[in-house]
């Protein structure tokens, strides 16, 4: 398959991937915390439209970079941790970096898992893909 093509596709599957488990992760945590499923539902949905476009980055990612699995949970874990200092920094003030740390928890909660298995299941897809 051609490069082109391969990056292509790694970007749709990690879009896809990451939105679906986004929408799954966050619609659990939302109804284990006795949210109604009306608001779970609607959030979870918002959620995922942000977890596709991380996907879709992470999928860039893995398919310019021809990564493996390991590869490509690494950089769905190093795509979380640059989305919570972002938080931190874009919030924050100078004696304020804490709280909003602290209060970035729900960020690497959401985000590690669906963004981890997301490059994984990303770059086991592109394997699958034959070469030229």
């Amino acid at each position: 398959m051609h490069s082109v093509a391969r990056i292509l596709l790694s970007t749709f599957i990690g879009a896809g991937v990451c939105a679906g488990l986004g929408f799954l992760m966050f619609f659990l945590l939302t109804i284990f915390d006795r949210t109604p499923l009306v608001e779970s539902v609607a959030f979870s949905l918002v959620v995922a439209i942000l977890c596709a476009f991380i996907g879709a980055i992470i999928g860039l990612i893995v398919g310019i970079g021809n990564l493996g699995i390991i590869g490509g949970a690494m950089v769905g874990f190093m795509l979380t941790v640059v989305i919570g200092v972002f938080y931190v920094f874009s919030n924050g003030s100078q004696g304020s970096y804490s709280y909003f740390f602290n209060e970035s928890r729900i960020i690497f909660v959401v985000l590690t898992l669906p963004t981890v298995l997301t490059g994984i299941a990303t770059a086991g897809f592109k394997r699958l893909l034959p070469n030229p």
